[in-house]
């Protein structure tokens, strides 16, 4: 036999569904604004006059050692070719 509810306890029924899905999304919309709030992008912040990103030490030296040791890759790749 059917149960048949009346038309107040589906009215509750999709009041407390419709509560707990606002309840979610707020809850995840004061979670990114938190987020970002205390971790903003810092990338976007650190440019120095024409706008060229600041650039450590430690950045310059590994960008240079990559570019050395490519360049000894070459040298080597060139000399098998050459035989």
């Amino acid at each position: 036999m059917p149960e048949s509810r009346s038309p107040g306890e589906h009215k509750a029924k999709s009041r407390n569904w419709l509560r707990t899905a606002f309840l979610i999304y707020g809850i995840m919309v004061v979670g990114l604004l938190g987020f970002f709030v205390v971790f903003p992008d810092t990338k976007t912040h650190g440019t120095q006059g024409e706008g060229a990103p600041i650039q450590t030490a430690a950045k310059a030296a590994r960008y240079e050692a990559v570019i050395a040791n490519w360049n000894r890759y070459r040298t080597k790749d060139a000399r098998a070719e050459a035989r």
